[in-house]
């Protein structure tokens, strides 16, 4: 049987698969396992996951036109270079439901303008060049992340947490700040935000 020929999946678990560059659609996938699966430049076109998991994967590239992620969580993967605008967001809005958590991941160059990210986890990750631009990040968890050049203009930080993350650049006149989580020393790049003068 072909690779991801069936329609629907239920409970399973795929372990190192190769589908690179592999076009799926219409496949719904529910509480299923990847795990060290080779899905380099893959495409999954409305494709849904709900209660996913995906471990030690590598998607680097790939895309996910009008994908729908429900609960759907990604540990130690590689994910470079992936426009998550192309999801399908507004999945069954109606139901408020949390779509996405990354632990461990790499997410450079990844772009998440303006989505709605509120209590996603992007701990322990390296999202450099990341782009977060309009993006509500209302609670949303960045311990541990390397966030070097990642963007965060026009962003809701109410809540967020950046406590053991580094190299981020937030510019507190850009962004809504309330009750957001920092530690020191990393957080003294906020003021060089503000127009003020800092001596020794």
């Amino acid at each position: 049987m072909a690779l991801f020929s069936e329609p629907r999946y239920s409970g399973e678990t795929f372990k190192q698969e190769n589908a690179v560059k592999a076009a799926l659609m219409d496949i719904a996938f529910q509480d299923c396992s990847f795990e060290r699966c080779d899905l380099t430049e893959c495409e999954f076109s409305h494709c849904t996951f709900e209660d996913c998991r995906f471990e030690k994967c590598d998607l680097s590239l790939a895309r996910f036109p009008l994908a729908a992620f429900i609960r759907t969580k990604f540990t130690d993967c590689r994910l470079v270079g992936v426009n998550w605008c192309l999801a399908d967001w507004a999945a069954r809005s109606l139901l408020k439901t949390h779509r996405l958590d990354f632990e461990g991941c790499l997410l450079d160059h990844g772009i998440f303008i303006g989505l709605d990210l509120q209590e996603t986890r992007f701990t322990r990750c390296t999202a450099r060049g990341l782009d977060f631009e309009g993006a509500d990040l209302t609670r949303a968890d960045f311990s541990g992340a390397d966030l070097e050049g990642a963007r965060f203009v026009g962003c809701d930080l109410t809540e967020a947490n950046f406590v053991g993350a580094e190299n981020y650049s937030i510019n507190a006149a850009q962004n809504t700040l309330h009750k957001t989580r920092f530690a020191l020393p990393e957080a003294v790049a906020l003021l060089h935000s503000l127009d003020i003068i800092l001596e020794e």
